[in-house]
């Protein structure tokens, strides 16, 4: 999604998307703990078979599997904004310039959800990277 490339999305489908991104994010960081995990019970036996190259394919790993963890934290000041946001879309504006309040809240949501949606892409593609 890309807020100033696309047609605005309505309301319904920028919250659809926020709860979609919580999903997603909520995901890397727990499969990004258990890989964690993981690499580091394998770290503490070495194969036989390549036992100079595993620690290095490990600490690669690990490495890949961290950033994914810290992609989520750096999505969460955007979900948390996108949060703040649905909840005043949620409330009746004491503004005459109903409309225009909106209007001005559905655009920075999108632009707060876009952010977000790029640092969940990028802590996904850093857990496939750790798979690899």
């Amino acid at each position: 999604m890309r807020a100033a490339n696309a047609e605005m999305l309505s309301e319904t489908e920028l919250r659809e998307h926020y709860a979609n991104l919580q999903q997603r994010a909520l995901r890397v960081w727990s499969q990004s703990q258990l890989r964690i995990d993981l690499l580091a019970a394998e770290g503490q036996t070495p194969t036989q078979q390549f036992p100079d190259e595993n620690p290095h394919a490990i600490k690669a790993a690990t490495d890949a599997a961290m950033m994914a963890a810290s992609s989520y934290h750096r999505s969460l000041p955007f979900l948390e904004t996108a949060s703040s946001l649905t909840e005043s879309l949620a409330k009746p504006s004491a503004s005459a310039d109903d409309e225009e309040w909106r209007e001005q809240l559905l655009f920075r949501l999108a632009e707060v959800l876009e952010i977000a949606a790029d640092l969940i892409a990028e802590g996904e593609a850093n857990l496939v990277h750790s798979e690899q």
